[in-house]
């Protein structure tokens, strides 16, 4: 790699970097060298003292003393690499005996420098590992591009195909409610056979529901979106899907959000089904908990979203989780892990939900620890 990479140089400035150094005044000299090509730097007087900066600030790269009281450079390193098995590791040592050197190896620390430290050499690790991180981080950025793509791919077939269905469920739909209608006017109001008609009607609105469903996931409604508060539409989604259930709402949420382009009917479907999920999640009873923010997100947040200002909406609710295996699946179309009969939903709300916010410009994702509940987070980009 060479050294005058300006890209690699470019990207050290926008990392973050932790020096452990026992020693006060090397710990200052090197402390005025290493902050002229890197982003942020944090200090530690020792192991421990390392450790725990590590802990509370996670950096991107760990440049650290071997001997140091405590706690020594090569155990800190151990506990990091624990955390963190990628953080790239640089070791500072006056000593050049084998052990040290095999005993880091073992560890998984990528960089030896030996003292007295070379100025040149030290930044030239920094840069090897800066240029290490930046691949990783476009690996990551592309594999994000083509999550989105795929979403999109995904979306619009769904669409197609919904759109196709919902057509023949209303026609179909319209001949049995007409035909069922004109046979009870042949009939004795309360008799067996009006019985039976009355029952095929129910059943036909059921089916006539999820034709509607189905009319909003295919529908093109691009042009339907107005900009306002989105507070009002996501406050009463969440009260009236919560009226009569055990659940009780905590809200964190500012006084003032920007405005959005939103469509308020599907924006209010979406949120009425997210919280209706919750709400089934937790029997029982529980709390849902609503936290909005204004959210910058930049390419290196990993998230299949175009660089920009976005709210984030959080619904987190407080049943028993979702198992990792069926977490990865929440969004496909048809898929529910609700026992499924004619008074049950069909498994699209979830996928409903990405197909409205997608259109929006926005996304959706969910986390969920068993046993601690699930977090539903939604963004959508400021007007």
């Amino acid at each position: 790699m060479k050294i005058n990479n300006r890209r690699d140089q470019d990207y050290l400035k926008t990392l973050t970097v932790l020096y452990v150094e026992d020693d006060a005044d090397t710990r200052e000299q090197f402390s005025d060298f290493l902050r002229r090509p890197v982003g942020i730097l944090i200090t530690a007087e020792d192991g421990v003292a390392g450790l725990e900066a590590f802990k509370k600030h996670t950096p991107d790269i760990v440049v650290t003393d071997i001997l140091m009281p405590r706690m020594d450079g090569l155990t800190m390193a151990k506990e990091i690499l624990e955390l963190v098995p990628t953080v790239p590791i640089i070791a500072v040592t006056a000593f050049e005996q084998t052990d040290y050197l095999l005993r880091a190896i073992n560890i998984g620390i990528e960089k030896y420098v030996t003292k007295p430290v070379n100025s040149f050499l030290l930044f030239e690790c920094l840069l090897e590992c800066a240029h290490r991180l930046r691949a990783e981080e476009q690996v990551k950025l592309q594999h994000q591009r083509e999550i989105r793509e795929a979403q999109f791919k995904q979306s619009e077939a769904i669409a197609i195909m919904a759109g196709g269905i919902a057509h023949d469920y209303n026609n179909m739909m319209q001949g049995i409610l007409g035909y069922t209608a004109l046979a009870k006017m042949l009939l004795e109001p309360g008799s067996e056979a009006s019985d039976y008609l009355e029952k095929v009607e129910s059943c036909s609105e059921e089916i006539s529901k999820l034709g509607r469903v189905l009319s909003i996931l295919g529908s093109d409604f691009n042009g339907e979106k107005l900009q306002g508060e989105i507070m009002p539409c996501l406050m009463t989604a969440i009260m009236s899907a919560l009226d009569g259930t055990l659940v009780s709402l905590e809200c964190n949420c500012p006084d003032e959000l920007p405005q959005v382009s939103f469509d308020a009917v599907r924006m209010d479907s979406v949120f009425s089904g997210l919280v209706t999920n919750a709400v089934e999640a937790m029997p029982a009873g529980g709390v849902l908990k609503l936290t909005t923010k204004v959210f910058e997100v930049t390419e290196h947040d990993f998230l299949p979203l175009k660089p920009g200002r976005y709210i984030q909406i959080s619904l987190t609710d407080s049943g028993g989780g979702i198992p990792s295996d069926i977490l990865t699946k929440i969004f496909d179309p048809y898929y529910s892990t609700k026992q499924r009969s004619t008074k049950r939903g069909m498994g699209l709300s979830l996928a409903l939900c990405r197909t409205i916010i997608m259109a929006h410009c926005g996304s959706i994702a969910a986390e969920s620890t068993l046993g601690q509940g699930t977090t539903f987070h939604i963004w959508l980009p400021t007007a």
